[in-house]
């Protein structure tokens, strides 16, 4: 019975037009999620980079996301006024036992404008195309409850559409200021879901299930404090209505290397998620490789199904630095 109702309200988040874009806890390693002005924003030509959460492992409405990108810098030498970007990307999550999946798949273009020397204002843009589906061959609903027992021969209310797709927009404006490759902050916003597209699953206009939009307003510090260490420091709001969501990171990076090169490097930290969970972070640097790990420890009022476990997260990240030119230093580091 307990099973029962957790169903149930699964199927009431999925389908009441108050759901969530998908979030991480390592925001600032999910950059076009994050905003896509960010789109060609960081020290190199070509990056790549994934993100892997398994959240809620322990209830029956386990959420797994996945998400994958490429972005690149079209630029030269020549550039002096600012350059192109563009990028590509692939987001999955699957939900719950009727395994609600939705996959999106993302093309980013910006341009950043040079103001003066280490200051770039980037606008960018998301085309989406959002494909979402659940199994209906899955579903148990309440009438199959004959008042004893679960009765698996009373046929389950079904809603209309297994599959709905739909095209959507994002935009955003970040604003970058390097001092040196090791010293550098970003502060912006985006907007995502800008068309609030209709994603019920029932043909019916008893109620109405448009996307909601999600704002999306940041600061990603990095700042050299000593010849082997750096600090990060990183914050997010999200307004989705009617949620929203507060993130705040810290972390350490220590330079393992004695020598100048500074080519490896340790990273450990801490973040929040106000009101619903903290976790801590390591994270290994080598040369153009990222991965970074972390696990959350829920304190929401969830926390009574979840035991206060949230899930693990990994974070993926290779950049990819052909030649020196102008716009930003390149650093096979970062």
């Amino acid at each position: 019975m307990k099973r029962l109702l957790l169903l149930n309200l699964l199927l009431i988040v999925s389908y009441s037009g108050m759901s969530q874009d998908i979030h991480y806890s390592q925001f600032f390693n999910s950059a076009l999620n994050l905003n896509p002005g960010l789109t060609g924003i960081y020290n190199g030509h070509y990056r790549i980079a994934g993100n892997y959460r398994n959240q809620w492992d322990n209830v029956p409405v386990d959420y797994t996301t996945f998400t994958g990108e490429f972005d690149m810098k079209f630029s030269s030498a020549s550039d002096t006024t600012g350059f192109w970007s563009g990028g590509i990307q692939l987001n999955y999550d699957r939900a719950g036992d009727l395994s609600f999946t939705s996959t999106d798949i993302g093309l980013f273009a910006s341009y950043s404008f040079r103001i003066k020397e280490g200051n770039y204002l980037t606008p960018g843009l998301k085309v989406g195309y959002d494909l979402r589906r659940f199994d209906n061959s899955k579903v148990r609903s309440g009438n199959q409850w004959n008042g004893d027992v679960f009765d698996p021969s009373i046929s389950p209310e079904l809603l209309t559409n297994e599959n709905i797709s739909y095209l959507d927009l994002g935009l955003g404006v970040n604003y970058r200021w390097q001092k040196s490759y090791r010293t550098h902050l970003d502060l912006g916003a985006g907007m995502f879901n800008l068309l609030s597209p209709d994603n019920k699953h029932q043909e019916t206009e008893a109620y109405n299930s448009n996307l909601a939009r999600r704002l999306s307003l940041y600061g990603l510090g990095s700042f050299r404090v000593a010849d082997r260490f750096d600090l990060l420091l990183n914050a997010m709001v999200q307004l989705q209505n009617p949620h929203q969501q507060i993130s705040l990171n810290g972390q350490g990076k220590l330079y393992l290397n004695k020598n100048g090169d500074r080519d490896l490097a340790l990273i450990l930290g801490i973040g929040t998620r106000l009101g619903d969970a903290w976790y801590p972070m390591i994270a290994l640097q080598m040369r153009n490789l990222y991965v970074g790990f972390n696990y959350d420890f829920n304190i929401s009022d969830f926390e009574v199904a979840t035991e206060g476990n949230g899930g693990p997260e990994i974070a993926v990240r290779y950049i990819i630095t052909k030649i020196p030119w102008a716009p930003f230093k390149p650093c096979p580091i970062y």
